[in-house]
């Protein structure tokens, strides 16, 4: 799934990082709270980086709360893997200019992800 989402939505001959972090509730919600002022835990933040093509560069941050993530897959009847998946598919998503602020962007959004999901399920 990570490498069909960078193919399809990274620049041609980009080779940059990309962090993966796990966390807590409270980690997530002071994030939340500096940079979307938002004081409330959430399950996945992004954060773009650096824009550099180089490969000792980060293009971004994916934080994931893993306490939420726990319940999320308990509440979806899923995985912990599954969810895990799909936060990171999300939070990519999100480093690659998609949003869901919109209801138009949300279903753009929202259907690939799908499609991400069915690709790595299948896989």
């Amino acid at each position: 799934m990570f490498e069909a989402i960078t193919n399809d939505e990274a620049e041609p001959d980009s080779r940059a990082v990309i962090n993966l972090v796990f966390t807590s509730d409270r980690r997530l919600r002071t994030l939340n709270q500096t940079f979307r002022r938002k004081d409330a835990a959430t399950d996945v933040l992004s954060f773009n980086l650096d824009t550099s093509k180089e490969p000792s560069s980060t293009f971004g941050e994916i934080y994931i709360s893993v306490p939420t993530a726990d319940r999320q897959a308990a509440a979806y009847g899923a995985s912990r893997s599954e969810e895990y998946l799909r936060l990171v598919c999300h939070g990519l998503l999100h480093l690659f200019g998609y949003d869901h602020t919109r209801r138009a962007d949300a279903i753009e959004m929202k259907r690939r992800e799908q499609l991400y999901l069915a690709m790595a399920m299948e896989g």
